[in-house]
């Protein structure tokens, strides 16, 4: 018993710059410093609603007990390579909050980038102009949900196979206040293609990574985030892209435009598949590594 109240007085006698160090300490044992400290920053703001400027100013402030036993309940987490955001069950996309847990993949600054370059495309028609919009691959919602956001006066639909996923994105879609037809369907089944419309824009980040590179992952994208929407066999890679270029082809009005987020080792083949299916114009895109990211594809 004694021992009990030792550990609750030690908890609750951690101020805010002793705890924040403890945290970043015990994180650098498996991440690189500076990652250490942004996830620490990040746990300070979400459990104590303090910005590192507030930390600072608030350092000798005693951290309560309750916040300490959720942020160690977080911090055992992450030492198991648990991602950050499944850890405090969200995550950030073009300056919106998304609800993330493992049935959806953490949105990625790579599809950031994508989602700016398509609302860079329709800049002048972002208002008073009506686009029909198509994602093919929900996940948490982050495509759709902020292609409506931005363009509020599009129709935004989007499809997945996982029901689970699409209860996440019907979430997201609530919590950002926008209306996003979500459809339960396997575009790889073509006998589904008839419920669709007709659109200007068709936009997907379908899986790609082939098992063979899975060699190449970290733990904690490997070991936590949905394997179905990571994942294509070796032996048919391209498979989700030459099922939606083939939808595209009927579903995508005249001078429509077809994006996807890419994988850079079939960039050339995707670009080829693309032509010879009638797409006037076929563009590779880099991203802010340098690799080759996005396929842009007019009609």
């Amino acid at each position: 018993m004694p021992n009990i109240l030792y550990n609750k007085l030690r908890v609750m006698t951690y101020s805010v710059s002793e705890y924040y160090k403890n945290l970043v300490l015990k994180l650098k044992a498996l991440y690189a410093q500076e990652e250490a400290r942004a996830m620490a920053d990040r746990l300070f703001y979400h459990y104590l609603n303090l910005s590192p400027a507030k930390r600072v100013l608030s350092a000798n402030t005693l951290v309560e007990a309750d916040r300490i036993t959720l942020m160690d309940e977080a911090l055992n987490k992450l030492l198991r390579n648990i991602p950050l955001q499944y850890v405090i069950g969200e995550a950030s996309f073009m300056n919106l909050e998304f609800v993330v847990n493992s049935s959806v993949l953490i949105p990625r600054p790579e599809t950031e980038e994508m989602v700016s370059l398509i609302l860079k495309q329709y800049s002048d028609r972002m208002t008073g102009n009506k686009l029909n919009i198509l994602d093919i691959g929900t996940g948490s919602g982050c495509i759709p949900i902020a292609l409506k956001r931005y363009m509020p006066e599009s129709n935004v639909s989007s499809i997945d196979v996982s029901k689970e996923a699409l209860l996440v994105a019907t979430e997201n879609a609530k919590k950002n206040d926008v209306d996003i037809n979500f459809i339960y369907a396997d575009i790889l089944d073509q006998t589904q293609w008839e419920a669709l419309s007709q659109y200007d824009i068709i936009v997907s980040n379908p899986p790609y990574v082939t098992n063979t590179e899975k060699v190449l992952m970290q733990p904690n994208v490997l070991d936590h985030e949905p394997h179905i929407a990571l994942f294509v066999p070796d032996h048919d890679p391209l498979i989700f892209y030459r099922e939606i270029i083939a939808l595209a082809k009927i579903n995508l009005y005249k001078a429509g435009s077809l994006w996807f987020e890419i994988n850079e080792m079939f960039a050339d083949e995707l670009r080829n598949m693309a032509l010879n299916q009638g797409f006037k114009e076929v563009n590779i895109i880099f991203d802010f590594r340098g690799k080759s990211r996005f396929l842009q594809c007019l009609k």
